[in-house]
């Protein structure tokens, strides 16, 4: 079992950042060109119906998540040099994103299920 390489992960950094772009791109968009009106009760019910906009927040979720815990990773082992830091850091951040993938996962799901009702 091998680790990922540092240059996989930046590929991934970059990748995730581009998608990023888009997505907060699409999000934003549901909020021109008035946010007051975007926010609104029935516009907000109406925007939860439409998958396209679902599907661009579960990707801004998991991209956002990925892209700064990468991010955060490569922060640390510049920081830490000890024997197994890569390793710690390695299982503590992977610990951290499942944890906060399923609590924004739930809290997502069941905020669209309950405007959708």
């Amino acid at each position: 079992m091998g680790m990922v390489s540092a240059s996989t992960l930046r590929r991934w950094q970059y990748i995730l950042g581009i998608v990023l772009i888009v997505v907060l791109g699409i999000h934003l968009a549901f909020r021109w060109p008035s946010y007051e009106q975007s926010i609104s009760y029935p516009v907000v019910v109406n925007q939860i119906l439409n998958y396209g906009y679902i599907a661009a927040i579960y990707v801004l979720l998991y991209a956002a998540l990925a892209h700064g815990l990468i991010g955060f990773r490569t922060l640390l082992l510049e920081l830490w040099h000890w024997k197994y830091a890569r390793i710690t850091v390695d299982v503590v951040l992977i610990i951290i994103g499942v944890a906060v993938a399923v609590i924004g996962t739930i809290a997502l799901t069941g905020a669209i299920l309950t405007l959708a009702h």
